[in-house]
């Protein structure tokens, strides 16, 4: 219960960047519905696409490490509570971005969402700050539950609620006055329900571009390098294909915005189901080493299968699978990244290690949603590709830990 104001915090993290993506691919990718000229190109539909959703990941990456540094200074609370009034403020400026057709006004809200949505790396320094070395790895895998449960719930609300065959008075805005909502909620219950969690007050040099001065040092750090590495190379496979998948469901299934809101609900509670329950026996049986290994290798192979599905039964099929190896991977890299650093810059060093993962997440789609829009299979061919890359990376820096289990 000492957690459910932080797990709720990330759940509503994961629903912001969830409840985009079946009214964006409506919004942009369907001429009928959008508010863009029926003649745009589909490139510049992709492209915009893209845009939209890096905005989100991008301010995330330059909004986590600075306020993981705040919290170390300021402590976590006020650094959470700060992030929510952010948000509740931002789920609104896109509502009113939607309302008058505006691109640019969507874009600062998502880029805005994302710096609110940095607490992510508040949120795991609160879980290092109350947990025990044995407790570590199962609370890790209740946040990624959290997140897992509000990319259920994320594109599933934003599916519905923007569906007025569902209700006369739904439209694209409803799910973004739904989020701004949920956020005050929880300012609620983080002001009445949570301690302040910070052992002592460790002040770290801040500024704007904090981002990326950490994305360098995460790559030159001796301890952590390699291991950073391979979660840039990860996270680029897994954003891509978490991002530009309607495209895909869009372009060979005909999937409406409905459809694409029950897909990406049906891998969030796989998700959500894994991390929560399942994963356990593997966290106390195996290495993190072993896992993470594991992890790369089942989820390159998953996408490549999914890639060849014809039928829509088939392709939900895999979506267990997927997010099985998905729940191994993020409890384990983050307990290595936890235990390797010493109590007072938790939230420096897991900033780093959030820099990394949503740059990588973040970078790809500004460039790449056009060729996405013309060759729908992308986010298959280079999630696994990267997975695979990602493999190779950790074999060759870890060889002598991949076959180590626990005791």
């Amino acid at each position: 219960m000492r957690l459910f104001p932080v797990l709720l915090t990330v759940f509503i993290d994961s629903l912001g960047f969830g409840l985009v993506y079946p009214i964006f691919s409506v919004l942009l990718m369907n001429p009928e519905q959008g508010f863009l000229p029926v003649n745009t190109s589909l490139a510049m539909r992709g492209w915009l696409f893209g845009l939209l959703v890096s905005g989100f990941c991008l301010g995330q990456f330059f909004g986590g490490p600075v306020l993981g540094a705040l919290s170390d200074y300021k402590g976590r609370k006020k650094i959470l509570l700060l992030t929510l009034w952010l948000a509740t403020a931002t789920y609104a400026l896109t509502a009113i971005g939607i309302v008058f057709e505006s691109i640019i006004v969507i874009f600062i809200s998502r880029l805005l969402g994302g710096v609110a949505a940095g607490n992510w790396s508040v949120a795991q320094t609160v879980i290092v700050d109350t947990s025990t070395g044995e407790e570590k790895p199962k609370n890790f895998g209740l946040l990624g539950m959290a997140w897992g449960t509000g990319f259920v719930i994320g594109p599933y609300l934003g599916g519905k609620l923007s569906d007025p065959s569902i209700c006369a008075i739904f439209n694209l805005t409803t799910p973004f006055f739904a989020a701004s909502f949920l956020c005050l909620l929880n300012i609620v219950l983080l002001v009445w329900r949570m301690q302040e969690s910070l052992p002592a007050i460790q002040i770290t040099k801040i500024s704007l571009i904090t981002g990326i001065h950490q994305l360098r040092e995460a790559f030159t750090s001796g301890k952590l390098r390699s291991l950073f590495f391979m979660m840039f190379v990860f996270c680029i496979g897994w954003g891509f294909f978490t991002e530009f998948c309607p495209i895909f469901l869009i372009r060979k299934f005909h999937f409406s915005g409905s459809e694409i809101a029950n897909f990406y609900a049906s891998i969030g509670l796989w998700i959500a189901f894994c991390q929560g329950l399942v994963i356990r026996p593997f966290l106390r049986w195996f290495s993190p080493n072993t896992l993470i290994l594991t992890a790369l290798l089942g989820m390159g192979c998953t996408l490549i299968i999914m890639a060849f599905i014809e039928v829509k039964f088939f392709l939900y099929c895999m979506l267990p699978a997927l997010a099985f190896f998905e729940a191994l991977l993020f409890p384990s890299a983050t307990t290595i990244v936890s235990n390797v650093s010493d109590k007072q810059s938790q939230g420096h060093i897991l900033g780093i290690y959030n820099s990394v993962q949503w740059a990588a997440i973040g970078l790809t789609p500004l460039f790449s949603g056009s060729f996405v829009a013309i060759y729908p299979y992308l986010p298959f061919a280079i999630g696994a590709m990267s997975m695979f890359f990602a493999l190779i990376v950790f074999i060759a820096n870890n060889r002598p830990k991949i076959l180590s289990i626990k005791k």
